[in-house]
């Protein structure tokens, strides 16, 4: 009898430092310890192809932000997604935003190409220059059908 009580005795121990471990590693994954300050960047697109909430927005290929929301505005029926970049990256008003994607098969991604201007993107501010997601079928069907 004794034996059994170690065993299990063990066994809880052993589950209870494995779900330690789980919630500390998935909780530095969502980044509830350290908190960034980040700049609500809104952009309107026609076609946002596969986008999703989550994909990252890069600045010549570095990570920078993600996409916090997406929506559709009700008075041009377009897709405004909203970008939570580092606030600490000043970004400028004239910079291009642009759904790219990672080779053919790769998950897409919001693609910010630094403009010139000395004015900086304010939170919570809509973007100009926005460029649409190009499918590849789209490619296709314009070459052979032109």
């Amino acid at each position: 009898m004794n034996k059994k009580i170690n065993l299990e005795y063990v066994l809880g121990l052993l589950i209870l430092i494995i779900s330690i471990i789980s919630i500390v590693y998935y909780s530095s994954k969502i980044n509830l310890f350290n908190k960034v300050d980040t700049l609500q960047v809104n952009s309107s697109f026609f076609d946002i192809g596969n986008i999703n909430i989550g994909n990252d927005v890069k600045i010549m290929g570095v990570k920078v932000g993600e996409v916090s929301s997406i929506s559709l505005d009700q008075e041009n029926f377009m897709a405004v997604i909203t970008s939570s970049v580092d606030e600490s990256i000043k970004i400028p008003n004239d910079s291009i935003f642009k759904i790219a994607n990672n080779g053919f098969i790769g998950s897409p991604y919001i693609e910010i190409e630094l403009g010139n201007s000395n004015e900086i993107f304010k939170n919570n501010d809509y973007t100009i220059n926005n460029v649409d997601a190009v499918s590849l079928e789209e490619i296709i069907n314009n070459f052979i059908f032109r």
